[in-house]
């Protein structure tokens, strides 16, 4: 292997990156954004009031009377087609009609506020004797939902920026012919793409620490594990990503196709990657699926870190999972790969 070759691509690529503001937004600034609004949008708060809706109708006066005696429950009273037409749109939980004495309750059991909204409901209509527990607002730092997130913008991160920091500038420039030009050098396709994968590892790293460090600052999210192993997940995590930033793109002509190519491969991990809401209790097919999603290995090795005094032996496992992806993917790379 030619050495100076992989470095002084590794050099001007890194060069390259950083002479590019958008690059530098979207790696770095991004992230930070995305933190900075979901962090304000999901800290802790006491709940917030349950919409619902009561059809307008005879006798309607006393249960909307009966479900306003329900903090919890925000009630308005609408005729029937607007009703409809709010529970429809997600704008109310649930429907309420006929009388105090025969009520009817209606609303989509799949919507995660239906179930809520129908207890809430029930306690207003038949209240339980004696006082109501006080709700406490969960503010301890590791059981907060912001504790959750920030590892998992980690990881999600790391993915965006494996596959459109590769990806992309692989197949910009094959559309430029750069690569063509390449094709008459001694230069090799393994030292090339080498020199592109450390020069984008050289990236990742500070910027999963940008990320950590914010959340820590901004929102006491705690990091109460190792720290060189939490260094050992992230890199394996950018192998992962990398690799298959440039499977994506070895083949790829142009830049729309390979957009098209790694917006089917970020989709899935944004929805079942354990990023913005847990995948534990995926049954079946789809919780295969999401467990053998690198991006879920790097979030959950993230997350047992973080919230927990562990080392090496919690994340062994995904980093083994995550070098071995990264291993496939490169090897499937280097035998795809083309230069025009």
């Amino acid at each position: 292997m030619n050495v100076p070759a992989v470095v002084e691509v590794a050099k001007t690529s890194f060069r390259e990156f950083w002479r590019t503001p958008e690059a530098l937004f979207w790696t770095y600034g991004f992230p930070l954004l995305m933190t900075v609004v979901l962090g304000f949008a999901f800290k802790p708060a006491a709940p917030s009031p349950i919409a619902v809706a009561v059809v307008a109708a005879e006798g309607s006066e006393p249960l909307r009377e009966a479900l306003a005696k329900n903090p919890r429950l925000e009630v308005q009273v609408l005729d029937a087609a607007a009703a409809d037409a709010e529970l429809a749109r997600g704008r109310v939980q649930a429907l309420v009609r006929g009388t105090l004495a025969a009520p009817t309750v209606r609303a989509d059991p799949m919507r995660p506020d239906a179930e809520l909204a129908r207890l809430q409901i029930e306690r207003a209509l038949r209240p339980a004797p004696g006082p109501e527990p006080a709700f406490e607002v969960e503010d301890r730092p590791g059981a907060r939902y912001v504790d959750f997130l920030v590892p998992g913008l980690v990881g999600l991160n790391l993915l965006g920026a494996g596959l459109w920091g590769i990806g992309f500038n692989l197949v910009q420039y094959r559309a430029q012919h750069l690569l063509r030009r390449l094709l008459v050098t001694p230069l090799r396709r393994g030292e090339f793409l080498l020199g592109f994968l450390a020069s984008r590892l050289v990236l990742l790293l500070p910027e999963s620490a940008v990320i950590l460090l914010f959340g820590s600052l901004a929102w006491g999210v705690p990091f109460r594990g190792s720290i060189a192993a939490a260094i050992a997940l992230v890199l394996a995590a950018s192998l992962a990503f990398v690799g298959l930033g440039i499977l994506v793109a070895s083949r790829a002509r142009t830049v729309e196709g390979v957009a098209e190519l790694m917006n089917v491969c970020m989709l899935p991990m944004w929805l079942l990657g354990g990023t913005f809401f847990s995948n534990e209790r995926m049954t079946g097919v789809l919780h295969w699926v999401a467990v053998a999603m690198p991006v879920t290995q790097c979030n959950n090795g993230l997350r047992d870190l973080m919230l927990a005094p562990n080392g090496f032996a919690a994340v062994a496992g995904p980093v083994a999972y995550l070098l071995a992806f990264a291993a496939v993917c490169f090897l499937l790379a280097l035998r795809l790969f083309r230069w025009s």
